[in-house]
C-alpha cells in the first residue's frame, strides 16, 4: 500500500478491504459531529477490487464487485460512491439490494443510510421471493419505513396464482410489506390494466387497490372487465362504478349503474355478480336483458353458460317478458309474466320463455303484418311460448287455463 500525505487517498488492489475501512471509519468517528446531527449506523464495506477514499470528507470511491452491508441489508455493484459524512451511497452497474427475501436490482442506485431508503433507475426489478411477486418499472422508490415500494415509468406487477398469472400495470405503483417484508398490499393508479391469464379476464380502470390476506382486489375510476371465450364465441364485457375480483375464486362484484354485454344480448341492472369458476351472472335491483327481439325483467335474475355461450336466464320475483318480431314499442308488444321464469337461448336470441305461478300470456297479432287487431290472454299456472325471431309458433298452457280474445273496443271498456 502506498501513501500520499498531501492526498490524503489510499490505493487498494485487492477484494479484502475489510481492514483498510476500519481504520478509515474509526479515525471518521472522532471527527466532531455538527450541532444537531443524529448518529447513524454507517454502511459497512465489505468487499472491493479497488478502494479510492479520502481522509477529509470522507468519501470513499469503490469498483470491481463491490459488497456492502447496512444492517440487514446487503448492496452489491460495480462501483460505488460512498458519501459517509452525509450518509449517501451512489451504485452504478449491477446494483442488487437484499433485505429479508426482497430483492431489489437496477442499472443504477443512490441509497440513503438515515432511512434505509433506495431509489433505483433503468430497469429496475423488485423480486419478492416469498409471495413470488416481481415489480417492475424505470424508477423504483423503495423504503424501510414504511415497507413500500414505488414503482414508475411502465411499471409492472406479476405474480403466479394457482395455475394463472397475474400481471398489474399503470402510471403508478405501489407495493407494501409487512414487517417481514412479505405482500400486505399493492395500489395502481391511472390507465390501470389487470390481466388474469388463466381466466382470460381483462379488468381496465382508473384505481386498483390489491389486499393479500383477501386475495380481492377494489377497481374504481369506469371499471371495465372483459372476459374471453374463445375465439369462436367472443367475450362478455362488465362495465360499473365500482368493482371488486377475487383471485383466488375468480369471481366478480360490480356496483351502480351496471351493464353487462355478450354479443347482441345486453342486460343493465344494479349489482352484478360474476361468477368466473361456474359461469353464472347473477344481475340484481332492476335487471333487465335485452336481445333483438325480447325484453326480460323481474327482482333478479341468473343468466347461464355453457361453451362460452348464455344458454339458459333463471328469473325470480315480477318476471315479465316482452316480445315482438320487430321492436314495437309500448303496449303494442306482447307480453308473458309469471312469479318466476325461465328462458331458453339460441345463438343470445330468446327461443322460450316458461312462466310459471299465476302465469299470464298477452299475445298481440296485431305485431305481425297479417294480424288482426286486439289481444289473446291465456292465463294458467304455467304458461310455456315458443319464439322464432320475436314471433310465438308455440304455445302451452298447464293448470287452470282461461283464455280471453279482447278487441281494442274491449280494451277501451266498450262493446
Amino acid at each position: 500500500m502506498t501513501s500520499s500525505r498531501n492526498s490524503g487517498i489510499f490505493y487498494l488492489v485487492n477484494r479484502h478491504v475489510a481492514w483498510l475501512v476500519s481504520v478509515c471509519c474509526l479515525a471518521a468517528l472522532f471527527t466532531p459531529r455538527a450541532a444537531g446531527q443524529e448518529r447513524r449506523e454507517p454502511v459497512q464495506i465489505e468487499e472491493a477490487g479497488v478502494l479510492r477514499a479520502t481522509g477529509v470528507d470522507e468519501v470513499f470511491d469503490l469498483a470491481g464487485s463491490v459488497r456492502l452491508s447496512h444492517g440487514n441489508t446487503v448492496l452489491t455493484s460495480d462501483r460505488v460512491r460512498y458519501d459517509r459524512l452525509n450518509g449517501i451511497v451512489h451504485l452504478a452497474g449491477n446494483v442488487r439490494m437484499v433485505r429479508e427475501t426482497s430483492t431489489f436490482s437496477a442499472e443504477a442506485a443512490v441509497y440513503y443510510e438515515q432511512d434505509q431508503r433506495a431509489i433505483g433507475a433503468g430497469r429496475v426489478k423488485l423480486d419478492d421471493e416469498l409471495d413470488g411477486v416481481v415489480l417492475t418499472g424505470h424508477r423504483m422508490v423503495f423504503t424501510q419505513e414504511p415497507h413500500r415500494a414505488v414503482a414508475t415509468g411502465k411499471p409492472a406487477m406479476t405474480w403466479q396464482q394457482g395455475s394463472s398469472r397475474i400481471n398489474i400495470e399503470g402510471f403508478r405503483l405501489e407495493y407494501y410489506f409487512t414487517e417481514s417484508n412479505t405482500l400486505l398490499k399493492a395500489l395502481a393508479e391511472d390507465s390501470v390494466v389487470v390481466v388474469d391469464e388463466g381466466e382470460g379476464v381483462t379488468i381496465y380502470c382508473d384505481h386498483a387497490e390489491y389486499y393479500k390476506a383477501t386475495q380481492n382486489a377494489r377497481f374504481s375510476g369506469s371499471p371495465r372487465m372483459v372476459r374471453s371465450l374463445g375465439s369462436d364465441e367472443g367475450e362478455i364485457e362488465v362495465t360499473g362504478n365500482g368493482m371488486t375480483y377475487g383471485f383466488e375464486d375468480r369471481t366478480a362484484d360490480v356496483f351502480d349503474s351496471v351493464k353487462v354485454v355478450k354479443g347482441t344480448l345486453e342486460g343493465i341492472c344494479d349489482t352484478l355478480r360474476f361468477d368466473g369458476e361456474g359461469l353464472k351472472i347473477d344481475l340484481i335491483g332492476n335487471p333487465v336483458i335485452r336481445s333483438v327481439h325480447s325484453e326480460i325483467a323481474g327482482d333478479e335474475i341468473v343468466l347461464e353458460m355453457e361453451d362460452g355461450k348464455v344458454t339458459k336466464a333463471l328469473v325470480t320475483g315480477n318476471a315479465k317478458g316482452t316480445y315482438a318480431v320487430e321492436k314495437t314499442e309500448g303496449t303494442d308488444r306482447s307480453t308473458i309474466e309469471g312469479r318466476s321464469m325461465i328462458v331458453d337461448f339460441d345463438d343470445e336470441a330468446v327461443r322460450t320463455i316458461t312462466a310459471n305461478g299465476n302465469a299470464v300470456s298477452n299475445y298481440n297479432p296485431s305485431t305481425l303484418e297479417s294480424g288482426p287487431s286486439g289481444h289473446n290472454v291465456v292465463r294458467a299456472k304455467e304458461i310455456v311460448i315458443e319464439l322464432d325471431g320475436g314471433e310465438p309458433v308455440k304455445v302451452n298452457a298447464d293448470g287452470g287455463v282461461d283464455g280471453t280474445y279482447l278487441t281494442p273496443e274491449d280494451d277501451d271498456g266498450s262493446r
